[in-house]
């Protein structure tokens, strides 16, 4: 019987030592080596952890590039693939930045700094589209506002660019209409003029058509035609005038109208007017600075969470491996160098020796050359210094 229990704690023992594939998916997220972490106990359920926050961090920061992405493409076959680019080049830097914690040296600390900073900037990059996908409702309820300035303020601007041809175009019409109103005005004063003779209110006090009378009607029937013939003569100037007003105007409001179409929902946008809502309302600003801490503080806590796990048998086991690969090179790198000096050893007594032989050789030649010329010098003496200069330049190696 206790030999059955021990055999069973041995399979369950070994049964552990294998890892699931989501355990292996995990340990791949904590950038570890899942070979030696299924050897390492207690390890494995701290890099378990650490790969749950990777996974947390991954999935938001593809949820964030997949807002971002919806509002500049209305296209999901377009927004799906980039926002999973982009949230595993994200995983990949917060892969990167664990990988480099388990590095030691007298300046992790410095690296940690380091690491954190970049942390925290992706995570504020990432905090934006989360933030407006949170306060969509609010923003999309604030955005006609927005556009409404963007439109008036673009107006304005326009108006004055174009203000010296509105004031020309303005000043010629008024102009023209206010002489009208003086001619026509003219005109009515003649008219009362000759009704208050007519009826006995005017200045001579006689009722009917007196000399007075008659004078003031000539005067108002004269000024009527005059009026007419002014009008006909004038026409074509006011409607000119009209025209270059009208057209100026409509040069003005087109450049209005096309940067008013032209405004869209896109991401600056939709930024720009989560600004002006926090200076509107100021209860939004401190909600949208807690949820950018907030974030931020997912996106840090993958690195957050392994600098507060101390060193375990990882990580032992890992330095052991570095310690023994680095070993084992030194090691090769000793031999090379043993073998390379070996080998030249040997080339240099093999060299030795072929050059011990050449001389011997050379010596025999140069021997019997030597007796061939003096032999010949015997028979056909001549002067020394020419037989020397021969023997030199035929038998010589080293020579003057």
């Amino acid at each position: 019987m206790p030999k059955d229990i021990f055999e069973t704690e041995d399979a369950a023992t070994h049964a552990t030592d294998n890892p699931s594939g989501w355990e292996r998916f995990l340990w791949w997220l904590s950038a570890v080596d899942a070979d030696v972490m299924k050897e390492c106990g207690t390890d494995r359920f701290r890099y378990t952890i650490i790969g749950y926050t990777v996974l947390a961090t991954w999935i938001l920061a593809t949820l964030s590039w997949g807002y971002f992405f919806s509002t500049l493409f209305e296209d999901s076959a377009i927004v799906v693939p980039a926002a999973l680019f982009f949230g595993f080049v994200i995983l990949s830097i917060d892969r990167g930045l664990i990988a480099g914690l388990n590095n030691g040296g007298k300046n992790k600390w410095l690296f940690v700094v380091l690491r954190l900073s970049l942390a925290m900037t992706i995570g504020f990059f990432l905090s934006q589209p989360i933030v407006l996908m949170l306060f969509a409702k609010d923003v999309d309820g604030h955005l006609p506002v927005i556009k409404e300035k963007k439109v008036q303020a673009y107006s304005n601007q326009v108006r004055m660019e174009n203000a010296i041809s509105l004031d020309q175009a303005k000043t010629e019409v008024d102009r023209l209409r206010n002489l009208q109103v003086s001619k026509e005005q003219h005109v009515l004063d003649l008219k009362s003029d000759y009704i208050k003779e007519t009826d006995g209110t005017g200045g001579s006090g006689k009722v009917g058509e007196s000399t007075v009378a008659k004078v003031k009607k000539a005067a108002f029937m004269q000024a009527q035609e005059d009026l007419t013939t002014w009008k006909r003569e004038t026409q074509a100037q006011l409607d000119s005038a009209l025209v270059n007003q009208k057209k100026v105007e409509q040069s003005v409001q087109s450049q209005i109208d096309v940067f008013s179409k032209g405004l869209n929902d896109g991401f600056l946008t939709r930024v720009e007017t989560l600004d002006d809502l926090m200076v509107v309302h100021p209860p939004v600003k401190y909600r949208y600075r807690l949820v950018i801490i907030l974030i931020m503080l997912i996106e840090l806590m993958p690195l957050l969470t392994k600098l507060m796990m101390s060193s375990g048998l990882y990580e032992e086991r890992m330095q052991l491996e570095s310690e023994k690969k680095k070993l084992g090179w030194q090691n090769e790198r000793a031999g090379m160098k043993e073998l390379e000096k070996e080998f030249y050893r040997q080339s240099f007594e093999a060299d030795k020796k072929l050059q011990e032989r050449i001389g011997r050789e050379l010596e025999t030649y140069n021997n019997s050359k030597a007796d061939e010329m003096f032999r010949e010098y015997q028979r056909f003496p001549d002067d020394v210094k020419s037989f020397w200069d021969r023997i030199k330049s035929q038998l010589f190696f080293f020579r003057r």
